[in-house]
């Protein structure tokens, strides 16, 4: 009996394995650097409607730009331009699929406030707010951090993730090297809790 329970239980295990890829990593859906288009100089701006690497502005206005040290690449991107902005993107979803969302966050040094802040949402409901403190931070010392965010999409079969600036003044967190992966429930994340559900 313990030998058939073992049987049975490799066999769900490979079973899973070979829906998932792997239990520690997960199918890509959405890989961007914003290196799209190549910049010949230091930032451009895009406001309300433009579009670019596959994101479309959907508020304000945010800077691509070369200023500083990256992530990844040589491009990341301001959420504030002028004024803060967002910038979303729209990918398929599956049902009882669970989605991970990671991005490196930073912020423009260059002026206030010290304390740079935006959000991400998913199908319009907000899933993450973040902060990002440039105190001692340079534009060749960005000091970049990673961020991870899961959700389920219950309903749709389709999701928007949109990134959103919130900072008052015109320099605001910089994000980069945004992923989206899919993965089972049972096994991405460790916890349930972790997850926003979407409806």
């Amino acid at each position: 009996m313990k030998f058939r329970r073992t049987t049975l239980l490799l066999a769900l295990s490979t079973a899973l394995v070979a829906l998932t890829g792997s239990p520690a990593s997960a199918a890509p859906i959405l890989s961007s650097g914003f290196e799209n288009p190549q910049l010949t100089v230091e930032f451009r701006s895009y406001s309300t409607g433009q579009q670019f690497d596959g994101w479309t502005v959907t508020s304000g206005a945010v800077d691509l730009t070369t200023d500083w040290q990256d992530a990844e690449g040589r491009q990341s991107l301001d959420l504030n331009s002028s004024s803060p902005g967002a910038i979303a993107r729209t990918f398929p979803t599956q049902l009882l699929t669970t989605y991970k969302v990671t991005f490196a966050l930073a912020g423009n040094s260059e002026g206030p406030p010290a304390v740079k802040s935006g959000r991400a949402t998913v199908n319009g409901q907000e899933v993450d707010t973040f902060t990002f403190d440039v105190t001692g931070k340079s534009n060749a010392n960005m000091g970049w951090v990673y961020r991870t965010f899961y959700f389920t999409n219950l309903l749709n079969g389709s999701a928007v993730l949109e990134f959103a600036g919130t900072s008052a003044q015109a320099w605001g967190a910089v994000i980069d090297d945004v992923h989206v992966e899919s993965c089972l429930l049972i096994l991405c994340p460790a916890s349930a809790s972790q997850v926003n559900r979407i409806s």
